[in-house]
């Protein structure tokens, strides 16, 4: 058992010393940071769907009732990593980034035969941009050149407990806290060379956030159908900002000033998401997500920008193995196909900023204790080309799990 629990500290910690900076892109500029997309590969690979998937096998974090289907006395070890790159356009110039990250790490028991809990830490935002622009000196046509830098984000660590009511019928619950340092950096030059002034602001958010969730699923025998239905409602969260702002001035000598910012109050949005999944003869599957977030009703602690309502859509296909067989590799894959479409949450000169993502996936058993989940990812920010800065990224996502059995008595004959 020692060996697999160095294995998952080894992964986690060889693919960053970071909990953020998953998303080298301009959009993080605003809020708390650009939303990772973090979960399994499994989910990820299905559009990012999971409200109605159960998790016997491996830790779902779409649903917090998700986690009641773990089996008595089982144990998952969750462990995953991103790698990402970004290609940004704008005005003819090109900016290629590549940066990797991991996207999930956690344990799940299975306690009795209806009841288990999880404990998971994943990066939630993060901010990790350049910017180069002019801004024009007032009473002349002269501009002088301003540099706009960001890193940090935001990660939560999670407690979720899931209970089964009947056989088919499943509700949880989690708790988050959410913290982490959103760090923004101000350089204006002006015609001087020697002359510079640095603005560098650094923001600490904590905050407690709250997550329901529950599933249904039937067996209809005849036609050899399975279906789960979800649903999962995450509370609004109130994030408490504070910080401070560092000015420094070189003009032949060395002056800062560090100013502490007023602590002020955002939040994450109420957010309600339905899903469902099909599974045909028990190797078609079917999943599909959608979830609303209110984000027209939350403020910016220290940004200005204009939130909207965001509707996110996700659509899965699995294909599972007809004959499965643990010693025939070519038996034991398991593939998917996903698409996700974002609307986005927040405005630039008055025009939304959506995303579309395709997926492909396999996944498959390496031995009867340990699964492999792989997923390859193109995405596109800003479909309509309606701002001066367009975003297509590649993503490959890979997840392990390791299942174990513990506290079971030994038989002797």
């Amino acid at each position: 058992m020692n060996y697999r629990i160095v294995a998952v500290v080894i992964f986690s910690v060889s693919l960053s010393p970071e909990i953020h900076a998953q998303n080298s892109s301009p959009y993080s500029y605003f809020g708390l940071g650009a939303f990772n997309t973090v979960d399994n590969a499994r989910n990820v690979a299905l559009g990012n769907t999971g409200i109605a998937l159960e998790s016997e096998n491996y830790l779902n974090s779409k649903n917090a009732a998700a986690i009641a289907g773990i089996n008595e006395k089982s144990v998952i070890f969750d462990v995953g990593g991103v790698f990402k790159y970004n290609s940004i356009s704008s005005n003819g110039n090109i900016d290629k980034r590549f940066n990797a990250n991991f996207s999930n790490l956690g344990i799940g028991f299975g306690v009795t035969r209806n009841f288990a809990f999880s404990i998971n830490l994943q990066p939630s935002t993060s901010s990790d941009y350049k910017i180069e622009s002019d801004i024009p000196i007032e009473g002349t046509s002269s501009t002088y050149p301003i540099t706009y830098e960001g890193t940090g984000g935001i990660a939560n660590a999670g407690i979720n407990a899931g209970y089964k009511i009947t056989k088919n019928w499943l509700v949880g619950a989690k708790v988050k806290n959410y913290f982490g340092t959103v760090k923004r950096n101000e350089t204006v030059t002006p015609s001087s060379d020697i002359y510079q002034l640095e603005i560098s602001k650094n923001i600490r958010y904590t905050g407690f956030g709250y997550s329901f969730g529950t599933q249904y699923s039937h067996y209809f025998e005849d036609q050899r159908l399975q279906l789960t239905l979800g649903a999962m409602v995450n509370l609004k969260t109130k994030m408490t900002a504070k910080g401070e702002t560092v000015y420094t001035a070189d003009l032949n000598y060395n002056s800062s000033t560090t100013t502490t910012l007023k602590s002020r109050n955002t939040s994450l949005p109420l957010e309600k998401g339905l899903g469902f999944s099909m599974l045909y003869k028990d190797r078609y599957r079917l999943t599909f997500d959608y979830t609303q977030s209110d984000w027209n009703k939350v403020t910016g602690a220290f940004t200005n920008e204009k939130y909207i309502k965001q509707n996110v859509y996700g659509l899965g296909f699995e294909l599972l193995p007809e004959y499965r067989n643990n010693d025939v590799f070519g038996n034991n894959l398991i593939y998917r196909f996903g698409v996700n479409y974002d609307s986005g949450y927040y405005q630039i000169n008055n025009k939304d900023i959506n995303k579309l993502e395709t997926t492909v996936g396999v996944g498959f058993n390496i031995k009867r204790s340990l699964q492999l989940n792989l997923t390859y990812g193109y995405g596109i920010r800003e479909l309509q080309q309606r701002t001066a800065v367009r975003e297509n990224y590649h993503m490959l996502g890979i997840s392990v799990n390791f299942l174990e059995n513990w506290f079971i008595r030994s038989q002797i004959n």
